[in-house]
């Protein structure tokens, strides 16, 4: 009788066990989002053109604007925007003599001021040209690779295709502004000249 009941009680206990160790699941799904960024830094903040910006006559040489593009893509600019449709602005400064005032000749009827443009661009993709004003608007996302020793994540610089050539100036309104004179009949006061290269990213709305 005691060992009918044992039998008929281990019986009961094995399906309860049974019954508990059913397998349930529940799924639980995560949302989050990556904002559109953009950034922008350069491993060299200055570049030094190493030859005479003139020649015999002191008249600009025609290479100075792909020796600066080349100086340019030697301090391995990169840049970066993960979204679509971001604003690139590329400014230059036109080279100024050290100490010129205004925005004329100088005495003696020499130009001060040297005019050049530059078309950006990055792992093929066209980022925008100093030849037109204001900042132009890439479609498409760009420097996905972060790494600094490849030349596919830097901004590549060349001589513009519209007015790139490098000559004497004056009268512009602002430093990187294109209406900056062509003065191909004046030679260039000597001294020390200076200009800049500005690159801007702002992501997309």
């Amino acid at each position: 009788m005691n060992r009918i009941a044992f039998v008929a009680a281990s019986t009961a206990a094995l399906l309860v066990a049974g019954a508990a160790s059913a397998q349930d699941t529940q799924t639980v799904a995560i949302n989050a989002s990556v904002a559109p960024k953009c950034g922008v830094s350069a491993q060299q903040t200055t570049v030094t053109l190493s030859a005479d910006l003139t020649d015999a006559d002191a008249k600009v040489r025609s290479g100075v604007t792909t020796e600066i593009a080349n100086a340019l893509n030697g301090a391995r600019i990169v840049a970066f925007c993960n979204g679509v449709n971001n604003s690139v602005e590329v400014k230059r400064a036109v080279l100024a003599r050290t100490g010129a005032t205004g925005n004329g000749l100088a005495d003696g009827g020499f130009a001060q001021f040297i005019r050049y443009n530059l078309d950006a661009s990055l792992n093929g993709v066209a980022l925008d040209s100093t030849s037109t004003e204001g900042a132009s608007t890439v479609a498409s996302r760009f420097g996905g690779h972060i790494s600094l020793s490849d030349a596919n994540t830097h901004v590549r610089f060349a001589q513009a295709a519209s007015n790139g050539a490098p000559v004497a100036s004056s009268n512009g309104s602002t430093p990187t502004s294109t209406n900056w004179s062509s003065l191909t009949d004046r030679r260039l006061a000597a001294g020390a000249y200076t200009g800049s290269v500005e690159v801007i990213v702002t992501p997309g709305a």
